[in-house]
């Protein structure tokens, strides 16, 4: 991995000078050696007008292939500069659901005038995807796919193979479907090789591989990948027709998806943000956020005002504050994480919700009581006022609870009213953290007060 770091720098400052004299030929050459991963990796990392520059230098093949796997704004910047012809040449050379992405994020008039320039038949392929919603099955399928008919054998499965050769990569299983196109089962190509040739090709059908529903949700597919360790699954229609396949490498994309996703959400954030955005573009998505930590901290600031009697008093509360906020955040924070996290998975459900419930509650408590003892105790023999003491330690226990409380409840409320789990969540956690820290260190000091004075 650190020699890997090392070449992809190497090659970077390579690039730079070569950029800077002119030696096309010198980055013709290197591109020819690198993986489109790779290449993507160090266009990446160009200035703007460099990326378009190096990117003309590729063949339509390679440059289809580096294309995919840019980041966002990357590929954004290069697609600015090229026509729909040269597009639609690059495109041609794609996977259908790949061209489908592209496609996706262009202009509509963009996207009409590319689909009518590339062959009709990849055209049509490319429409039907995008008739799907981009998160189920159906968006992230691709139509290349090796099938056959039930009546064949394994031998016709092999000529098939041959055939399609050239125009599918990574084919890892053969479909087996009858007259109708309905899907009947899945041969591993394993299975197909050390079959006899004559065979029937139903007898060499895997009946352990599933089929996916061209709506199912693709977190729910990357789940099935997961659970039944595939490569490569079938899509089926609501009458089991075949429709495309699902691949392993899609499902990594789905699952970064998600998990980033997942990220940005919790801080309040959109999946297509990035530190290359533009600043007017971030400041429109962020400010609304902004302004709802704005008004939940004057919440908090209300809060404190209340007890400002006490804080005068007992100035050295304030010291203790922060602590009580912070911590009872923490907590929530590392709860919100391992829900939304266990809801993502299919870990949590409304079935098991209630034990989750009450397991993290359970936690809560034990963590607050071993914590706000301690912390009690240093507060007492710190400052030798037992009031301080004993209100920060009940302050501490009833915060950390709460911070689990809510980390548990706010996904579990948000997936049931049908909304993103990790949407601004951590937002929701830090003012009932705050809020709850606050009025129970001060009104519980404020009480003793009375009561000890």
């Amino acid at each position: 991995m650190k020699k890997a770091r090392e070449e992809g720098v190497q090659h970077l400052d390579r690039l730079k000078t070569w950029i800077a004299a002119h030696r096309e030929f010198d980055i013709i050459d290197l591109f020819a050696s690198l993986h489109p991963a790779d290449i993507a990796d160090l266009i990446d990392n160009l200035e703007e007008d460099e990326k378009s520059l190096l990117f003309s230098l590729l063949d339509v093949e390679k440059a289809s292939d580096v294309i995919v796997e840019l980041s966002g704004i990357s590929r954004e910047q290069i697609i600015e500069d090229l026509s729909n012809e040269q597009l639609a040449e690059i495109i041609d050379e794609m996977d259908s659901d790949d061209a489908a992405d592209i496609i996706a994020e262009l202009p509509d008039e963009q996207a009409k005038a590319v689909l009518e320039e590339i062959e009709p038949e990849e055209s049509e392929d490319v429409k039907k995807l995008l008739t799907y919603e981009e998160d189920t099955a159906g968006g992230i399928m691709q139509s290349e796919l090796v099938s056959i008919r039930s009546d064949g054998t394994v031998n016709d499965a092999l000529h098939a193979l041959v055939e399609s050769s050239e125009e599918i990569d990574q084919v890892f299983h053969v479909f087996v479907v009858d007259d109708r196109g309905r899907l009947i089962g899945t041969v591993p190509l394993q299975k197909l090789i050390t079959s006899k040739r004559t065979d029937p090709i139903l007898n060499a059908i895997d009946e352990t591989i599933p089929a996916v529903r061209v709506q199912l949700d693709q977190e729910e597919v990357a789940r099935m990948f997961k659970k039944y360790d595939l490569v490569s699954v079938p899509v089926v229609n609501g009458d089991d027709q075949l429709l495309g396949r699902i691949t392993i490498d899609d499902v990594v994309d789905v699952l970064e998806e998600e998990s980033s996703e997942d990220l940005f959400r919790i801080a309040g954030l959109d999946e297509d943000d990035s530190v290359f955005n533009n600043p007017l573009q971030s400041v429109k998505k962020r400010l609304p956020w902004l302004y709802i930590n704005m008004i939940t901290a004057l919440i908090s600031a209300l809060i404190i005002g209340l007890f400002e009697d006490t804080l005068k008093i007992m100035v050295t509360l304030a010291i203790f504050m922060p602590l009580v906020a912070g911590l009872g955040g923490n907590e929530g924070g590392q709860t919100l994480t391992l829900i939304v996290r266990g809801l993502a998975l299919g870990e949590v459900t409304f079935q098991n919700a209630r034990k989750a419930f009450y397991t993290q509650v359970l936690v809560g408590i034990v963590n607050g009581v071993a914590v706000g003892v301690v912390i009690g105790l240093i507060a007492y023999l710190w400052k030798g006022i037992p009031i301080l003491g004993l209100s920060l330690g009940l302050a501490m226990i009833i915060n950390i609870f709460v911070g689990t409380l809510i980390g548990t409840l706010i996904p579990l409320t948000l997936k049931w009213l049908k909304s993103d789990p990790a949407l601004g969540s951590n937002i929701f956690v830090t003012v009932f953290t705050d809020a709850c820290g606050f009025f129970s260190f001060l009104g519980l000091a404020t009480l003793f007060l009375k009561l000890f004075s």
